[in-house]
């Protein structure tokens, strides 16, 4: 009678190793990229946090900017990095019962865009108060504005980098550039401004 085989071979034990290390291999590779999806999940989820709100504000503000509203000094000043003119600020922001005011939009040289806004009354009887400044997200390298000019010929329309009327611009152009350390990002805003202050 033949007798039986009481261990492995050393073929059969190197055979079980590899394959016992393909297998860990593979699993540390999903772990890899298990944990790389979460810290991209993560990111974006802050990053959402952070944004959306802003996002919403800047549409609210912007959409209801006062267009042609034959007030001698409402006039709507753009440049390619900042943006002043006058609108309806959200109650959640001021607690005056006029909520009619001039707002400014930039960024400063600590990175952060700010929302600077004076309320505005058809007759100041003392001094207007000091303008009070929002923080509105930090890490931003710059902000760049662009104002749709339907008059230009060539194409018919098209953006430019300076607006100075009494009038705004149908369309507008946001886009926030944030510093490379900081791993945000977002898509260009496009705002139609479309408010009549004495309607709205």
């Amino acid at each position: 009678m033949s007798r039986g085989r009481d261990g492995f071979t050393l073929l059969e034990v190197l055979a079980a190793l590899a394959v016992l290390g393909l297998i860990l291999a593979a699993l540390a590779s999903g772990v890899r990229f298990g944990a790389a999806a979460l810290q991209a999940q993560a990111r974006d989820s802050s990053a959402a946090e952070q944004i959306g709100p802003v996002d919403t504000m800047l549409r609210a503000l912007i959409a209801r900017a006062w267009l042609d509203s034959g007030e001698a000094d409402a006039r709507f000043i753009g440049t390619e990095r900042s943006l002043s003119f006058r609108t309806e600020m959200p109650r959640r922001l001021t607690t005056e019962r006029i909520r009619d005011a001039d707002v400014t939009i930039g960024v400063d040289a600590t990175h952060r865009l700010y929302l600077a806004w004076t309320p505005w009354y058809r007759h100041w009887l003392v001094a207007p108060p000091p303008a009070e400044r929002i923080e509105l997200l930090d890490a931003v390298e710059r902000v760049e504005f662009a104002y749709w000019d339907p008059s230009l010929k060539l194409p018919p329309g098209g953006w430019v980098t300076a607006w100075v009327g009494s009038s705004a611009p149908k369309l507008l152009r946001v886009r926030v550039v944030f510093r490379k350390d900081s791993g945000l990002r977002w898509p260009d805003l496009i705002i139609a401004t479309a408010r009549d202050p004495f309607v709205f």
